[in-house]
């Protein structure tokens, strides 16, 4: 139903005169929907009163639906792009990376995610939840099951890699996917690059490990902001102090969460700002040094070690920033967060008479567990870097340097492996273009690889690209040196012979005295 209607604008009491509008029954409607589904708002939200009121106003000719209707709408709207969805994966999209989860809801009810990451014909990265359903169990046959129903519902063949933490299940749903789609032909190069660990889920692990035993400084530091957190009055007196320092930060003290690591850094980072509040809190309010009980409040030395902890932390707390972004590629950053957290533990365990000796062995431990073998790691985090024009191989050859040392015999094994994969799939890639060369190219745009997403914001790996960058001058300068000092060795020999008078008139052959 299409009306045209007349409306009289003006600018400052002035009539512009006639113009004609029109009204669009069907897409109001889909507004709608719309509205609900991106603002999350429930159906009955059309049943409001403030709603009706405001629509009347806005619209008058569009009579609100009810919540029945809106919500047959939106399943049609899920319908409708659905369809749009795989259209777009039959013809346009060569190749997707899923990601998948599972959890267990406070019902016992077991649920599945599974999503699809792609490039579009824009070479803008995309990404689209295509199931969100309930299973029985989270058993490995379960998983891998379900994930291929929703892989043959959508029409998806070619799967470059699957993402999964690092549950024991995860690994039996991963060789069945493998399985079924090598026999789909829809394996990129030879597979082993199908299982993708969750890396921000590998460094939850890591932190955790070494946090285990959480230090006496920590749980100090965790009770005084707890006294301030518990009551108003403890709160006032604590903002007095606060004032009375001169401290002029607007970040507020906040509790952690015992189970999460990250949080525990960023109520230690919050604190370790207001010490000199506490400090003073400690003599303005008697009930203060009372609260812990046995213990004591954080004297110096604690707020000492825990701004080494912050500092040590702080490098854990960027990557997993990294690795858990949704809006953007993180593979060509991976590596740069791997091996600079090797470096730091490697450091910390070096450092006999450090505060994070036994911390940073402990988190070495399970980092090799999962990092620490070359047959572990998947080989796509170091393409992602030698991929990248600003780094290639060469950044790869320093970085193990430094991490395992010159002519370490693992680190040039590891070099040659890389090598030898990346070159193996790229045959595959070279085959199967020479096969389809007739097909179409999806497009192209601007580079939109963001150049701030490896270094910006992170002062510990602006430090190692700045050292990286100087590696390059210094080996630049040591072949151009070498090269001159060819140049003048050859110089003097023909200089030595010529003053002795004997420089032969004819070329002598190669080989001869």
């Amino acid at each position: 139903m299409i009306q045209t209607i007349l409306t009289y604008p003006s600018v400052e009491g002035y009539s512009l005169g006639h113009v004609s509008s029109k009204f669009d029954k069907q897409a109001c409607r889909k507004a709608l929907s719309i509205f609900v589904v991106l603002d999350g708002q429930p159906f009955s939200a059309v049943e409001g009163e403030g709603f009706k009121y405001y629509s009347k106003v806005m619209l008058p000719q569009f009579t609100l639906p009810s919540r029945r209707t809106v919500a047959r709408d939106c399943f049609q709207l899920h319908l409708d792009e659905k369809q749009k969805l795989k259209a777009f994966f039959k013809s346009d999209c060569n190749r997707v990376a899923l990601t998948t989860d599972c959890w267990t809801s406070i019902q016992n009810q077991n649920y599945l995610t599974l999503t699809a990451h792609f490039v579009d014909n824009k070479w803008n990265y995309q990404k689209r939840i295509i199931s969100f359903t309930v299973i029985p169990n989270h058993k490995g046959d379960t998983v891998g099951r379900k994930i291929e129903e929703v892989l043959r519902d959508w029409g998806i063949r070619n799967v470059s890699t699957i993402t999964v933490d690092n549950a024991t299940s995860n690994d039996v749903a991963v060789a069945y996917l493998h399985r079924k789609i090598s026999t789909m032909n829809g394996m990129m190069g030879d597979g082993k690059c199908f299982h993708m660990r969750c890396a921000a889920h590998i460094l939850n692990l890591v932190v955790n490990e070494g946090l285990k035993d959480k230090h006496l400084s920590i749980t100090s530091v965790r009770d005084a902001v707890r006294f301030v957190k518990s009551s108003p009055h403890r709160a006032t007196k604590f903002k007095e102090c606060i004032e009375f320092a001169g401290i002029t930060c607007k970040k507020l003290v906040c509790l952690d969460v015992s189970t999460r690591w990250n949080a525990t850094y960023l109520m230690l980072e919050a604190a370790e700002k207001f010490q000199a509040a506490f400090d003073k809190l400690e003599y303005e309010e008697s009930s203060y040094r009372e609260f812990f009980g046995k213990g004591s409040p954080p004297s110096s030395d604690d707020w000492d070690i825990v701004r080494a902890f912050i500092s040590f932390l702080k490098l854990f707390y960027e990557a997993t920033n990294v690795f858990s972004t949704s809006q953007s590629v993180s593979l060509h950053s991976a590596f740069h967060q791997v091996s600079a957290i090797y470096c730091e533990l490697k450091q910390a365990t070096m450092n006999l008479n450090g505060v994070f000796a036994s911390v940073g062995g402990d988190m070495m431990e399970k980092y090799n567990r999962y990092w620490g073998c070359a047959t572990k790691m998947n080989k796509l985090i170091y393409f992602g870097i030698i991929l990248d024009p600003r780094y290639k191989l060469s950044y790869i050859e320093w970085t193990f340097k430094d991490m395992y040392g010159v002519g370490s015999v693992f680190a040039t094994g590891l070099i040659k492996s890389i090598k030898e994969s990346l070159q193996k799939l790229y045959d595959w890639y070279k085959q199967a273009y020479d096969q389809n060369h007739n097909r179409q190219p999806l497009g192209s745009s601007e580079n939109n690889v963001s150049n701030d997403e490896t270094t910006a914001g992170r002062p510990s790996l602006m430090a190692r690209a700045d050292a990286f960058e100087q590696h390059l001058e210094e080996q630049d300068s040591i072949d151009q040196q070498n090269e001159l000092e060819g140049f003048y060795s050859k110089f003097e020999e023909i200089s030595s012979t010529a003053r002795r008078g004997s420089l032969p008139s004819q070329p002598q052959p190669s080989g001869c005295a």
